[in-house]
């Protein structure tokens, strides 16, 4: 174990930047949440879960995945107007989607019987769908910098602001309201923190902007969109999908439960596992650009994250129902026990996230998206099965649990063999 560790100093240091900030983040996470589950009921953390996963899902799409050639890029030049490609295409999409709630408010939605909650959050989807494709392509820029305590810092600053609004939302008794202000708070601060940073740091670097370039750029990078944005559509489905289906199949309060256990299991690993790999691709672009060979930097990250997950698996497998009712009350007891099924697929999927950009690095991102297919009919499969036939949430997720394991497993394998030195 210490020669995992400590066999990659700067890639320990760099990932330590952006964990201890991630730890911050979660720490107020973890110490308000408690409160929030007590001011908010399931049903309310379900009707905001629904919502915050299309705007989760549509702004990872917004950019049409340029954002992911900024860091590669060769020349700064390129860098900056590869961001503002994905800036204008994402700013595109939401003007688009603005001008769409509008025109829908007039001629869709009155014949429809939608949510009234969702019928006044609509106009707030487009914007909230710019900022959360502004902030990947802002981190993408500072990964390329190398500011790892930038990114740790903007974590914090994002989870100050999004869980104390949420927090005083819900003492004044302004209901579900409460969970979106926040959310929105925390992605404004967010982005206005890397604004400003660029504006005081790298502002010279605004000088490349060149329209020109752009156009370039755009066909340069066109199997970004192509191949790299379905597989990430795919992707989305496996995540957001699941969501929905619950939403489709069982009582909104089962979404407010799996979304709280999620929540307890994949926050601070994603956050994690984020910080390992926005490192990792770095690393990962640089040996590949010097030798080509990424099979010992991509097994020593995956030993990494397996001890990494190794203790949140044990603890929700052990004790989760019960600490989770306790710390965040009796009507969250159920969320623990979705806590203790979903905590094998989740501790695989850490595994994968941590590597996950490798297929774009060695140029295999349209096998990626076959495979990623594959994993999205699964999961869909999987819980229209169990809402169909077994009408019951617990062993739907149960059996999604132990197919998603597989899945996964399968991925990190896959992976490995396909950066195996060639003899």
């Amino acid at each position: 174990m210490r020669k995992v560790f400590f066999g990659r100093s700067d890639f320990i240091k760099n990932s330590a930047k952006l964990v201890a900030g991630t730890a911050v983040a979660q720490a107020i996470s973890f110490l308000v949440t408690p409160l929030i589950t007590r001011l908010y009921t399931p049903s309310d953390v379900g009707i905001f879960t629904f919502f915050i996963s299309i705007v989760g899902g549509l702004g990872l799409m917004a950019t049409l995945r340029y954002e992911m050639a900024v860091v590669p890029a060769k020349e700064e030049k390129d860098s900056v107007n590869v961001a503002f490609v994905s800036l204008l295409i994402a700013f595109a999409l939401s003007l688009f989607l603005t001008i769409l709630v509008f025109l829908s408010d007039f001629i869709f939605l009155p014949k429809m019987v939608v949510n009234p909650v969702y019928r006044q959050w609509m106009y707030l989807l487009p914007v909230m769908i710019f900022m959360v494709a502004a902030g990947n392509v802002f981190q993408q820029w500072y990964n390329r910098q190398k500011e790892y305590r930038t990114l740790a810092m903007a974590k914090v600053i994002n989870a100050a602001g999004n869980n104390m609004l949420t927090l005083y939302l819900g003492f004044i008794g302004i209901g579900v309201w409460g969970l979106l202000l926040g959310n929105f708070l925390g992605l404004l601060v967010f982005n206005l923190f890397f604004i400003t940073g660029i504006l005081m740091r790298y502002r010279g670097s605004l000088r490349f902007f060149d329209s020109t370039s752009q156009k370039s750029l755009a066909r340069k990078y066109k199997d970004l969109p192509l191949a790299n944005t379905p597989q990430i559509l795919v992707e989305l489905v496996q995540i957001y999908g699941i969501i929905f289906l619950l939403k489709a199949f069982f009582p909104v309060e089962i979404v407010g439960w799996y979304s709280l256990s999620q929540r307890l299991l994949q926050a601070p690993l994603t956050l994690i596992g984020t910080s390992f790999a926005q490192v990792f691709y770095k690393d990962a672009s640089e040996h590949y650009l010097n030798d080509g060979n990424l099979a010992g930097l991509i097994r020593k990250t995956i030993k990494m994250a397996a001890i990494v997950a190794f203790i949140p698996l044990i603890l929700m497998l052990t004790i989760g129902p019960w600490l989770i009712g306790v710390v965040f009350g009796s009507a969250w007891h159920e969320a623990g026990v979705f806590a203790r099924i979903l905590a094998p697929w989740l501790f695989f999927d850490f595994i994968r996230a941590t590597i996950s950009y490798t297929p774009i690095i060695i140029g295999k991102t349209r096998m990626m998206f076959y495979i990623s297919l594959a994993g999205a009919m699964l999961m869909v499969i999987q819980l229209c099965l169990g809402g169909l036939f077994f009408k019951n949430a617990t062993t739907t997720l149960i059996l999604l649990s132990g197919t998603l394991s597989l899945y996964s497993t399968g991925v990190i394998l896959w992976i490995v063999n396909s950066v195996k030195p060639v003899k």
